[in-house]
């Protein structure tokens, strides 16, 4: 992780819950432009990435709702 990352991170999170709700929206928004940019396709073309797929993503990486990477592929069987 970069420091400016970090940085971000850090400053996400002294922001207040209305705050980081507003700025969750922009970072949807920012992410989405950019998927379609660099995939060169057009936001209602894109069917592989949802806003809202993205927003709940994000608010359980922020409330800490995630696996340890140890866990991800557990119960996966491969042959």
């Amino acid at each position: 992780m970069t420091s400016q990352l970090q940085q971000a991170i850090n400053l996400a999170q002294s922001l207040s819950f209305a705050e980081q709700l507003e700025l969750l929206k922009t970072l949807s928004t920012i992410v989405q432009q950019t998927h379609s940019l660099e995939n060169q396709i057009t936001p209602e073309a894109d069917t592989d990435f949802s806003g809202e797929s993205f927003r709940t993503s994000w608010r359980q990486a922020v409330t800490g709702q995630t696996l340890p990477l140890s866990e991800l592929w557990e119960g996966i069987d491969v042959d």
